[in-house]
């Protein structure tokens, strides 16, 4: 039996609130959620994970930014997979091919952050939105922010996300894992990359001394 549209909405609805429950419950929250993200093997998920993910980043998408000054984003456009035939802006979901462009498209962002200490982030179709009281608040217009394609919309909230972390977001010295720091002064991911590398400096330092031994 094919189910309607309304269902179909219902059981959209439904995931994506699981999904956004997802988001903001992963440790550090939506920056920690981001992080793991962009260092997935996105063809290594299994049909059913690549669908979990999906809507996660859905979720991660149409949700509000941290930042309060930020604009709210204006929905322009939607993702390619549709959930409903038809609708283009609403219930639809990012392809993997979609994904992964986020994925690498982000790394070059955080790239580009370590070496510059800056990160442009350009969108060729950006359209602002001005509304009248009511829309968004009861006394004055708001100011609103719309992008194509949808990936831009993510960008976009990434961007913002980014500037509340950025100093934390680093690669790991030894394994080049991306993790977010908890001290000014971490350098790695994990105690363990921490003392492979002293055990290499230590070991060198060794040979050193015995070299300058005498015979």
């Amino acid at each position: 039996m094919t189910l309607n549209r309304q269902t179909i909405r219902l059981q959209f609805d439904r995931e994506m609130t699981k999904a956004r429950e997802r988001v903001t419950t992963t440790p550090n929250g939506e920056i920690g959620w981001l992080v793991n993200f962009i260092q997935l093997d996105l063809d290594a998920l299994t049909p059913s994970e690549w669908m979990v993910l999906a809507y996660e980043v859905a979720s991660f998408t149409e949700a509000d930014g941290p930042d309060r000054h930020a604009m709210p984003i204006a929905s322009a456009c939607g993702w390619s997979v549709q959930a409903i035939p038809g609708e283009t802006l609403e219930y639809t979901l990012p392809s993997r091919k979609e994904a992964t462009q986020l994925q690498h498209t982000i790394r070059g962002h955080l790239e580009h952050l370590w070496k510059y200490a800056v990160a442009p982030v350009t969108f060729s179709d950006l359209t602002l939105v001005v509304t009248m009281p009511g829309a968004l608040h009861a006394r004055h217009g708001s100011l609103l922010v719309a992008t194509k394609p949808k990936t831009k919309e993510c960008e976009y909230r990434v961007a913002v996300l980014l500037a509340h972390h950025a100093g934390r977001i680093r690669a790991c010295q030894e394994c080049q894992r991306i993790f977010l720091a908890a001290r000014r002064d971490q350098l790695f991911c994990d105690p363990r990359c921490q003392m492979r590398v002293a055990s290499r400096k230590w070991r060198k330092g060794s040979k050193k001394t015995s070299r300058k031994e005498p015979r």
